[in-house]
């Protein structure tokens, strides 16, 4: 599996690109904005796009949807439903107005244990509540995406709406548990691994001593 790590947006959201080298298959992670960019790098490296996975549905990791669907309408998008409200197409957030991922058609639910395939990788789906309702960490081989829920040495805020830090604790702990060592690629900033969260993330010590 390879991935490609692009920075998006006002915040420089981490989007990600992983494929398939066999057979050329990818999935976009994140698409924070720009997505003509995330398309002409899928196209430029003669790949194909299957889905877009979103580890929650914030507007820094969805703005890119509507430039990657310009090219290819089909592409299905994959959110939790806890953070997929149908009565809602916008959201205010930090004074401004976003679109909620619904305003871009159809979205595909995935939950705890489901799993993507793109070509030969399997993505499977942990749910870890905690920034959101819906957030996920998704595992695919050696790597873990967990969005804004683990990052280096800390962890996603819980302060906006749907944020609970007991939920995000109990996240951290499941992950803490799971067998092996992964990349971690988060949300923002730089990646890890998991064994250095548990060693050095004061938040994954405090939650797997609960």
């Amino acid at each position: 599996m390879q991935v490609k790590s692009l920075q998006l947006g006002m915040i420089g959201t981490n989007c990600y690109i992983f494929w398939d080298g066999e057979s050329g298959k990818c999935a976009v992670v994140d698409p924070g904005d720009d997505g003509r960019r995330v398309a002409d790098f899928i196209s430029g490296h003669g790949l194909e796009p299957v889905a877009i996975l979103l580890t929650h549905s914030h507007f820094d990791h969805i703005l890119g949807i509507p430039g990657l669907r310009a090219v290819w309408p089909d592409l299905p998008v994959y959110c939790h439903p806890a953070d997929v409200d149908e009565s809602r197409h916008s959201v205010t957030l930090f004074g401004s107005t976003f679109p909620t991922v619904n305003a871009f058609g159809a979205v595909t639910p995935y939950v705890e244990g489901d799993r993507v395939q793109v070509g030969g990788i399997t993505v499977e789906v942990i749910h870890t509540p905690g920034h959101t309702p819906g957030s996920v960490t998704l595992k695919a081989e050696d790597v873990l995406f967990t969005g804004d829920t683990l990052f280096r040495s800390s962890v996603g805020r819980t302060d906006l709406e749907g944020g609970d830090f007991g939920a995000l604790l109990t996240s951290l702990a499941k992950l803490g548990r799971l067998e092996g060592d992964f990349r971690v690629l988060p949300g923002h900033e730089s990646a890890s691994t998991l064994e250095d969260e548990r060693r050095f993330n004061g938040y994954m010590a405090q939650a797997m001593g609960m």
